[in-house]
């Protein structure tokens, strides 16, 4: 809304200093309501553009550096880097990160999503830091920060029927997270890591035969990478 107050008062200053002609110009430019400005269709000053920006930026577009700390829709025709499935697929399991250089990469469970960070160079990752991950909390089904996820490290493939077997599970709680591992036996506490622990022994034991090159999702699906004893009850 134009503030007709300081509109007429700055049309009085022009009047002064430059004579009634410059002021029919300056009208011209302004406009008084009657009709708008004709921009030649690049742009307006009431902020259409930006207003683009704005929802590109509210809807977590991958476009710009500014929309790096949200999450993006999972494109339908893309696939993990790690199993070669379609994340898009599994949105119960699925998780996300992007690069600081603006590069994303997409994940049908969390555990590709640890054999990548603990292997970005092998599953063909730039050599760019890691702005920000996401990963599907297994009560909500949202999608949470990796960064203030709580984890099960589940070692066994029947405690939780998830794609690719075996995965670290995301909690939005630590107190989620304490009461899953109450149901098992064989974790304790010590099962309970976050986005920090993600290292290459973790991504070794879920992805093995990924990162040694034997991946592919057509044979046998035995994720076992050995024995990881962590359970501190």
């Amino acid at each position: 809304m134009v503030d007709t107050d300081r509109t007429v008062s700055t049309r009085r200053d022009v009047l002064a200093a430059t004579g009634v002609g410059l002021l029919v110009g300056v009208a011209g430019c302004t406009g008084n309501g009657d009709a708008p400005a004709d921009d030649g269709g690049n742009g307006t000053e009431d902020g259409s553009d930006r207003g683009t920006d704005d929802r590109n930026e509210e809807t977590g577009d991958s476009n710009g550096e500014a929309n790096l700390g949200k999450p993006v829709a999972f494109p339908e025709d893309v696939s993990c880097p790690v199993c070669n499935m379609m994340p898009a697929e599994y949105p119960k399991w699925n998780a996300q990160l992007a690069h600081t250089n603006g590069d994303r990469a997409f994940f049908d469970t969390s555990g590709c999503l640890a054999a990548y960070t603990a292997y970005t160079d092998r599953f063909g990752g730039p050599d760019a830091d890691l702005e920000a991950a996401w990963v599907t909390g297994f009560e909500t089904g949202d999608l949470l920060r990796a960064s203030d996820a709580y984890f099960v490290r589940v070692t066994d493939p029947d405690h939780v029927d998830d794609v690719m077997m075996r995965n670290p599970t995301p909690f939005a709680d630590r107190g989620d997270a304490e009461a899953f591992v109450e149901e098992f036996d064989a974790y304790g506490d010590g099962d309970i890591i976050t986005f920090e622990d993600f290292d290459k022994d973790l991504a070794m034991f879920y992805r093995e035969r990924f990162i040694q090159g034997d991946g592919g999702m057509d044979g046998d699906m035995d994720m076992d990478g050995g024995d990881m004893n962590t359970n501190d009850s």
